[in-house]
């Protein structure tokens, strides 16, 4: 078939108008806030994007990368989950993103951050704050909440909280030596998780800093002890974890090995355990319920041979519900009915709870997931997980269901480009680690599922044809003009 000219220009104008307004149904702009406004030179703003139509109407299926920066301060403090000053939008995000204590400006007067869109630089936004010269601060309160002075813990990690002015930087010096730096949040407060703790005395000072990085004031000394060789709850299981108001459930617990005396506390009552004849570390008991219903903490007393003395409050809990009257029986008669089951279980309970402190799942989180179009392909890459021995790709079907693609080993997948159109899939991934129980023969188990992500896996056929149409039309029209 012979295309007239005027054919031509009508298909042009046809699929140009299509294309134009698929473009203009996605994103117009970003909706940015830096939150305060007016601030001071070094005070901590947090930033908020979203992206949105040319209607301002949130949009939802926003997984694009877009550009961070300062014009007026280059050097301007931007949020630390930038990537050369790159973010990627996932399906977590929801389509708005909030970095919290995450811009500081280094100069005073009316500074702005720039938003584009990576792939389209049309689309941006541009947000302004006012920055003030800093009256230097010289008195700021500064208080270590927790730990309290002189607890004595078994273990040598601890999370250290407190408060100061918010928005602020903290210096948290541990032992006199090690300095770690903390901001507070917008309700004045820090938390830093402290590990490595040396056994004997360690101390911990916080100092909060004005915006020069000069010390304003700082927090009372606070000093705990570390006994490394204190008694230590490892496990706590009870059965069954939800019980009748009055019946009896069995509590089982391991400990370190040696200790002299186990004890819980539920409902005010001390009940002392009983040491298994076969396991030192093993202790467990039959308890009857509270009378009334409820959720009821379950605290652990240890107690060693030479009179050290650990109270683990609230290391588990048992949930209580009213007795049904048609099960209505004494208590003689409850007990004799669960002599019978606790005996036939023993030895399976036993099992299961020295096997959770043997075995061990570890952490198998995705993160860091990364989409690179070329093209003929997409190259999708994530950051190694530590304990992982390899990783498992699932794909989306349209009955939302996920199938199984393909089990790699290193944390990278490519998709060729196939059919003839435009074409996005989904994809999640799944890390495949081991049990650690000492042996490379341990239960395979998968983490969790990471967010589901947005792959191109067909080309742009009909971008391409468009131009290839048009480069067609503008020969045409130059060899018509040399006849």
């Amino acid at each position: 078939m012979n295309l007239t000219k005027k054919t031509i220009l009508s298909i042009l104008g046809t699929l140009l108008l299509w294309f134009t307004s698929v473009q203009a149904a996605g994103i117009d702009h970003f909706e940015v806030k830096l939150t305060p406004e007016n601030a001071k030179v070094g005070e901590a703003l947090d930033l908020e994007i979203e992206a949105v139509d040319k209607n301002n109407n949130l949009i939802d299926d926003y997984d694009w990368t877009i550009l961070i920066f300062s014009e007026s301060d280059p050097e301007a403090e931007l949020p630390s989950a930038l990537e050369e000053n790159t973010y990627t939008f996932s399906a977590s995000d929801q389509w708005k993103i909030k970095f919290e204590n995450a811009v500081k400006f280094k100069v005073k007067w009316n500074q702005d951050i720039y938003i584009y869109d990576l792939n389209d630089d049309t689309v941006l936004w541009i947000w302004e704050a006012v920055i003030e010269e800093e009256e230097k601060e010289t008195l700021l309160d500064i208080e270590i909440l927790s730990p309290e002075n002189w607890l004595t813990i078994p273990k040598n990690s601890i999370s250290v909280s407190g408060t100061s002015k918010k928005n602020h930087t903290v210096k948290l010096i541990v032992n006199g030596t090690n300095e770690l730096l903390i901001t507070t949040n917008n309700q004045w407060l820090f938390e830093k998780t402290i590990e490595d703790l040396q056994d004997g005395e360690n101390s911990f000072i916080a100092q909060v800093l004005n915006s020069e990085e000069e010390v304003v004031w700082e927090s009372a000394e606070v000093k705990i002890s570390v006994e490394s060789n204190l008694p230590r709850l490892k496990n706590i299981k009870t059965t069954p974890e939800e019980v009748e108001a009055e019946n009896s459930f069995d509590i089982k617990i391991i400990a370190t090995e040696w200790l002299s005396e186990v004890s819980v506390v539920i409902n005010d009552t001390l009940t002392q355990l009983q040491k298994d004849e076969r396991d030192e570390a093993l202790w467990k008991k039959s308890i009857y319920a509270p009378a009334k219903a409820g959720n009821y903490q379950i605290d652990v007393v240890l107690k060693d041979e030479i009179g050290h003395e650990v109270k683990e409050i609230w290391a588990a809990s048992i949930a209580v519900k009213a007795i049904e009257l048609k099960a209505a029986a004494t208590i003689k008669e409850l007990e004799d009915a669960h002599t019978d089951e606790a005996t036939t279980e023993e030895n399976k309970e036993t099992e299961e709870v020295k096997n959770s402190e043997d075995s061990e799942k570890k952490d198998l989180k995705i993160t860091g997931i990364k989409v690179v179009e070329l093209r003929s392909k997409s190259i999708v890459t994530w950051d190694e997980v530590e304990w992982a021995e390899s990783y498992n790709v699932y794909k989306k079907e349209k009955d939302q269901k996920l199938e199984l693609i393909w089990n790699v080993s290193i944390p990278e997948f490519e998709i060729e480009f196939a059919g003839d159109k435009i074409k996005y899939d989904y994809f999640s991934i799944k890390a495949v680690g081991r049990m650690d129980d000492g042996s490379d023969t341990g239960e395979i188990y998968e983490g969790s599922l990471s967010d589901a992500t947005k792959v191109q896996t067909g080309p742009e056929v009909l971008l391409l044809f468009i131009l290839a149409l048009f480069i067609w039309w503008i020969a045409f029209i130059i060899n018509k003009k040399k006849a």
